[in-house]
């Protein structure tokens, strides 16, 4: 499970990154849908 996450979440952001957005922005995007993917 953890490692799930981890991944996910390492995967994250690296796509935000990749789309050029501020640190500020892929923090908040990966945290929505880690909150969301726990929840399923």
């Amino acid at each position: 499970m953890l490692q799930t996450l981890m991944n996910f979440v390492t995967h994250g952001l690296d796509a935000v990154a990749a789309a050029g957005h501020a640190p500020q922005t892929a923090l908040a995007a990966v945290m929505c849908a880690t909150l969301i993917n726990s929840l399923k």
